[in-house]
């Protein structure tokens, strides 16, 4: 997202959010955005070569890697230009990042020329040619490099000289720089610095809480600048909190209420007990119906415990990970593959289906699968609603899958059962439910299996 920002500026205090609007309604000069806020350093007056989100773009997730510490990265650099922009940096360098007082700015110097980068490279003549520290901040006399590290560990760099620690390597490639000022911080949250470090460390805790404590004074500024930055801090403790960066604190309403999810795991466990002799009740010798089996050593991928009490079957009983099609009978109580509680964070009595497909969303016989399932199931079970929809699976928007479910939360159970046992209640559900299932007729099974891709 590019926006525009004028260099208007009103001398009244007025909300960051409602800052946003300005930027879109004025086209003085383009600018860097990550959905939070735009640069206003004067070396940003005209579009960068490679914009933040193009960066951010760069480091997506794929099966192999969370790019936890480049999108951190990414985003605390943005966020040091804006220092630097409102005039902070010398609190930044000495107060959050623990620098010594001669490794700060001179005095009178405000870091507004100082240039922060995730791009920079060390280049030839340098032991470590080629290697890329996480964030250089420089200018005429101020040389600063940030390693940032959320819990990988430290590489190690070999060559004709010897064997030298990933630290210890940048710390002699920023003393090579001969800047008056600068020097080299370790940024961590899992990883421990290595034995026998000496300089600064700061955790992305102390980073939050400096943040957070920083907010109050920005909300009294009237300059552009503060606002950009208020808003960007905002932003930036919350992308912490929802990454769980902040550090551990467990609310004394979680510690008093450990015994009753006790009982409450006790009594989903003996739910899904019930849910299980109504399914394996039908199958040939409690284990196998059609083609499908009770996985072999239990393995049922995410249908366990703490997600899900109760039972599945799949294709030769093979593993749930490794199977395009899934039948469950139990309790429900959190996301298994994509499949969901209808109520967000309650548990619900749930049977049904899931047929995985490389098929599009709008193929026809899918579609027709879809209907035809969801008729004959409401004529097997008058009383039961019953869900069926295509869904977008996780590992490709192109792809579906068939949720088939029929489900009660707890909440609605508790309700039927009054002040009584939930035993008979539950046992009808699943009767029900199972019966409908096994019910269906073989061109409808053999309609869903054409599909499924084994």
């Amino acid at each position: 997202m590019m926006l525009a920002v004028s260099a208007r500026r009103k001398s009244s205090r007025r909300h960051p959010d409602s800052f946003k609007s300005d930027l879109i309604s004025f086209g003085n000069r383009t600018l860097t955005v990550m959905n939070f806020a735009p640069h206003l350093s004067s070396h940003n007056s005209i579009t960068t070569t490679m914009t933040l989100l193009t960066r951010l773009y760069r480091y997506r997730t794929t099966e192999l890697r969370n790019p936890t510490e480049d999108f951190l990265s990414e985003a605390f650099v943005e966020w040091l230009q804006l220092a630097g922009d409102a005039g902070l940096m010398q609190r930044v360098l000495s107060e959050l990042l623990g620098l010594s007082q001669n490794q700060c700015l001179a005095q009178g110097d405000e870091g507004r020329n100082i240039r922060w980068n995730t791009q920079h490279v060390i280049g030839p003549g340098y032991r470590g040619f080629g290697k890329r520290p996480d964030i250089v901040g420089q200018s005429d006399n101020f040389f600063l490099i940030i390693e940032n590290k959320v819990g990988a560990a430290f590489t190690q760099y070999v060559d004709g000289e010897g064997k030298v620690g990933q630290l210890d390597l940048y710390a002699d490639y920023q003393h090579r720089q001969g800047k008056p000022h600068g020097g080299i911080v370790l940024l961590t949250h899992y990883t421990s610095a290595p034995e026998g470090w000496t300089k600064p460390v700061v955790t992305w805790r102390d980073i939050h809480r400096w943040l957070s404590s920083l907010v109050p004074q920005l909300t009294k500024g009237t300059s552009a600048s503060i606002f950009v930055l208020e808003y960007w801090t905002k932003n930036l403790i919350k992308f912490l909190e929802e990454n769980e960066m902040t550090g551990t604190s467990i609310a004394l309403s979680d510690i008093i209420a450990m015994p009753a999810f006790d009982r409450l795991r006790k009594g989903m466990r003996n739910l899904g007990v019930i849910a299980r002799k109504e399914l394996t009740g039908r199958c040939i010798n409690g284990q196998n119906w059609r083609t499908y089996s009770l996985p072999y050593g239990g393995t049922s991928g995410e249908f366990s415990e703490p997600h899900f009490y109760g039972v599945l079957m799949t294709p030769d009983g093979n593993k749930a990970h490794d199977s395009a099609f899934i039948l469950w009978s139990g309790v429900l109580a959190a996301d298994a593959y994509e499949i969901t509680p209808h109520i967000n964070g309650i548990p619900e009595l749930s049977v049904g289906f899931g047929a995985w497909t490389d098929s599009p969303l709008d193929d026809p016989d899918c579609i027709a699968a879809k209907e035809s399932v969801k008729k004959q199931l409401a004529a097997n079970a008058l009383n039961m609603e019953w869900n069926c929809e295509w869904k977008p699976r996780k590992s490709g928007v192109q792809k579906g899958v068939l949720i088939v479910q029929a489900r009660l939360s707890l909440i609605e159970l508790h309700c039927q059962a009054r002040e009584g046992f939930w035993d008979d209640p539950t046992r009808s559900f699943f009767n029900t439910a199972c019966d409908a299932l096994f019910r269906l007729p073989e061109e409808t099974w053999a309609a869903i299996e054409k599909i499924v891709d084994e």
